[in-house]
């Protein structure tokens, strides 16, 4: 079974009770926030935005089991500008994955992983206004705009001035 699909059966929480699972995610959430505060630090300090070396060494470096360490690469595989094969990722495999972090702001928001898009690193990286422009942007995403439905005596949307019933009620408008 490869790792990723060792990180699937995680999230599917197979062969876990509920209480093992919840001991889980929240020991794993609780660990991922610190990586990110780390990698958000690197980006400040240093000007870093990729994660590279092997997945066993980033593994190590954020004390993680290779499972683990290819489910953080798994929550942050759609921030990155390269497309990564989740299914090919071994313990040896040479990772040089750039960030994008505007992507990843809006990613966190998506994810409502308030823990992480609140982390104090951001105002370092995006300015107030990137990051309300990007959580407006989430906002707009997930908003569900009503049609309006034009009332038999409103006026016609065609804008000839008639009630749309003797207008173009029986026009595909």
């Amino acid at each position: 079974m490869s790792l990723f699909e060792q990180w699937n059966a995680i999230l599917e929480g197979k062969g876990l009770s509920q209480a093992q699972s919840e001991e889980f995610w929240n020991a794993y959430l609780a660990h991922e926030k610190v990586i990110y505060e780390d990698i958000l630090a690197k980006k400040v300090e240093d000007g870093i935005d990729k994660i590279t070396g092997t997945l066993e060494a980033f593994g190590e470096r954020y004390e993680l089991e290779p499972m683990l360490a290819i489910g953080f690469i798994d929550g942050i595989h759609t921030s990155l500008l390269e497309e990564v094969d989740m299914d090919s990722i071994t313990e040896e495999t040479e990772m040089d994955y750039t960030i994008d972090f505007e992507k990843l702001y809006f990613n966190m928001h998506k994810a409502k992983a308030e823990w992480l898009y609140t982390i104090e690193g951001w105002s370092s990286i995006l300015t107030k206004e990137q990051m309300k422009e990007i959580k407006k942007n989430y906002v707009d995403t997930v908003t569900y705009k009503a049609e309006v439905k034009v009332g038999r005596n409103d006026p016609c949307p065609c804008g000839s001035g008639k009630k749309y019933k003797k207008c173009c009620i029986d026009k595909d408008v």
